[in-house]
Parts: structure tokens; sequence; C-alpha cells
């Protein structure tokens, strides 16, 4: 619905007058010379570079493609394209995708205060950059792209929070690199779900217990964004292949495929949620804050409610039954966050059963299925019938407490 639809669906009226929305979960296009403005000139020998080659954009190392240009759906003049998933070449891509002072603008114009920024082409954990094998080589381009990172933040004035990645693969380089990160103003980061395709222990394992630990005394939320388990083979595979990664019919087209998949993956951060409400992690970390970015709310109540009604059915053994001090829905209820785009049943009829205060908004801009041009009004749209509080913290106060961003006034 247009912005002038809405106005006149709600007599002129705006349900969300006065309140600064967030958007929980954007992403930042990587811009041609990320790492070559960033590394001395005797290193641009072993740094990724952009380059096109017969009308396709990607990412080369060593001579061979290192990964895809990322999601980009906004062409040039801020028009978004339907049916692709990557704007080829490179130069179709309109600035905001990458440059700052454009995204603020494509911002100002949707009616976005400040936007959580995730990774675009080199995934969404650092999974891709584990595929490279030396390990100085390794620690370089993270190190690199997390500056990089931090200086949009920084450029931004702190109306883009980005969300680093982590060297998981070595936990004391790990804790070095977000105490150095939080020192420069980091109020996130994002790692993999999936720690076994990395060769690592899962997450309850002693191993992470200084990830944890760090997080939890300096209120640095950890996000789990959809798609960041891959491992970095099909990362690889993926970066200009016609279909995309899942269950999805091989009789099918490539749009039709990406739509199946894209469905799919919403949800597939069942699988780290049942685990965190299954754990006991919270009990030991009790300040821990987690995302499940881009993957929707509206199968959350009955994940929890199949959760309550299984753990009472199955965990009977006494040993068992101690290793967790509370019930499933209380865990998600203090610790676990979700955001919601393009739904409309779920904000309307289900806030209350996923939480008022565990609901946030996200436009995924500049992905294909981004809400664009209009966000705010769908949200307005969708939200309008709740009780104001209940708006303001959905689509602001949520938010703005979860990653410490200061409010105009």
């Amino acid at each position: 619905m247009s912005v002038a639809s809405l106005d006149q669906a709600i007599g002129n009226e705006d349900p969300l007058e006065g309140m600064h929305l967030i958007d929980c979960d954007a992403h930042v296009t990587e811009p041609p010379d990320l790492w070559s403005s960033r590394v001395p000139s005797s290193m641009t020998d072993a740094i990724p570079v952009m380059k096109t080659v017969d009308g396709k954009t990607a990412w080369y190392m060593d001579g061979q493609i290192w990964a895809s240009i990322g999601g980009n759906a906004i062409g040039l003049g801020r028009q978004k394209r339907r049916g692709v998933h990557m704007l080829q070449p490179f130069s179709e891509v309109d600035e905001a995708a990458w440059d700052v002072n454009a995204r603020l603008g494509l911002m100002d114009e949707a009616g976005i205060y400040a936007a959580i920024l995730y990774p675009n082409a080199v995934g969404f954990s650092s999974n891709h950059i584990f595929a490279i094998e030396d390990l100085e080589h390794r620690k370089l381009i993270l190190q690199t792209y997390n500056d990089y990172l931090m200086d949009v933040q920084s450029d931004s004035g702190e109306r883009l929070l980005t969300q680093p990645l982590l060297p998981v693969w070595d936990m004391d380089a790990t804790v070095l690199e977000m105490q150095r990160l939080i020192d420069r103003g980091a109020r996130g980061f994002v790692i993999s779900d999936k720690p076994s395709l990395l060769g690592l222990p899962d997450l309850l394992n002693p191993y992470f217990e200084p990830l944890w630990d760090l997080a939890n005394d300096s209120r640095s939320v950890i996000s789990f964004h959809i798609g960041s388990g891959a491992a970095s083979e099909e990362i690889r595979s993926r970066a200009f292949s016609k279909t995309q990664v899942g269950n999805v019919w091989e009789s099918f087209g490539p749009q039709r495929s990406m739509a199946v998949n894209g469905s799919q993956m919403s949800m597939s951060n069942v699988r780290v949620i049942a685990n965190l409400c299954m754990s006991n992690l919270f009990d030991r970390f009790d300040q821990l804050k987690i995302v499940s970015t881009e993957s929707g709310i509206g199968w959350i109540p009955f994940v929890l409610e199949c959760l309550e009604y299984n753990l009472d059915e199955f965990v009977t053994d006494p040993t068992e039954r101690s290793l967790q001090q509370r019930r499933p829905t209380e865990y998600f209820r203090d610790h676990l966050y979700a955001t919601f785009w393009f739904e409309s049943v779920a904000p309307r009829k289900l806030i209350e059963d996923v939480g008022v205060n565990n609901v946030l908004v996200e436009t995924d801009v500049p992905h294909p299925t981004c809400l664009y041009p209009n966000p705010r009004a769908h949200f307005a749209e969708v939200l309008g019938d709740l009780e104001p509080a209940v708006r303001r913290r959905v689509v602001q106060d949520n938010a703005a407490e979860l990653f410490r961003i200061n409010l105009p006034g």
C-alpha cells in the first residue's frame, strides 16, 4: 500500500507518528575499493579484487572467483527490480547499497531512522572467510573487512550499526577481535548457527564460553542471520548459480526455485532457537541477548508451544531435567528477539504470543525480498490496530534498548 492510500485508509492519521523506525536487518554491499583502500600497496596481490567479466561482476582472489557481489535488487535510480537476486553488472546497483550518504538518504525517504547492517557478499557469518587457508591471510581479510564496517558506522553518525564477523575458528583471536571492535563502538556480532561446518563443537560446548562471557558482560548482541550456516564451498558455488541450494524440486525454473528456497530459509532458525531454549546457556549468561535475523515471527508461537510440550513428554530423566532452570518460553521471553518484514497475519494477531518485547522490524534492503520503497506504510498498516505503546515498542523501543541507540529528542 502506498503512503497516499494508507493515509486515505486511516483518515490521514499516521499510527507511527512520533516514532523512530529502526530497521533491524538490512545489508551493506561491499564497495569495489573495500580492501584496496585499506591495505598497503605491497599487499594488494593478497586481497579480494572486484572484476567484471562478460558482464558479470564478482570478487576475485588469486585469479579465481572468491565471492559474488551479494544480493542486490535495487537498481540505478533506486528502482526495485523484481525477479532477480543479483543485479549485474555492479554498475547497475544503486549506490545506496554501498555509499553511506546515499543509504542515509534512502532511509530518510523511507522514514527509517536507524538500521542494523549485516554483510552481503562475504556471507552472513565468517564461514566464507574460513575457506582462506593461510591463517595470516585470513586474518588480514577479516580484520580489514571489520574495520570497513566500523568506518561505515562512524561515518553514518551511528545511524548505521554494523555487525562484524568473528574468527570463531580461534577462540583467543575471537575474544581479541570482539574487544578491539567493542572499543570502536560495535554493539553486536553475527555468527553461524552451524559451527560444525568449520569442524567446531556446538554452541553449548565450553569452547564457546569466552565468546558468550564477553558478549554477556559487554551487552554485545549476538545475531544468527538465516543463511549464515552455509559451508564456504557451498557459498562459492552459488556465486552465479541459477538456482539456490535447498529442498527445491529439480523441475522448477530459477525464479520459482529462488521463491521456494527463500520461503524455507526464512524459518531455518528454528534449529538454533529450539536448541537455545532447551539449553542452560542463559542460566550461565543471564544478560545475553540474541537475535534471530530475517526469520519472520509467524512460526514462533508454534515452536515455543511445541518445545514446552515435548520438554514434559520426553525429558523425564532427573539428570537431563536438571540441565535447565527455567522453561523454554521463559528463556525466549528474556533473551531472544526475532525480526519480521513482509508479514501481515503475525503482526496483527500474534504479537502477544511471540512477545511484545521480543519483536523487531526489518526491511532487508537491498535484498530481493526487501520492503521498498514504503516500509513505514506497511508497518503502519499491519500494526495500526495495536495499542500505541505496543506499536512504539515493536518499531522503536525494543531495538533502541537492545542496540543502545540514542534517539533524537
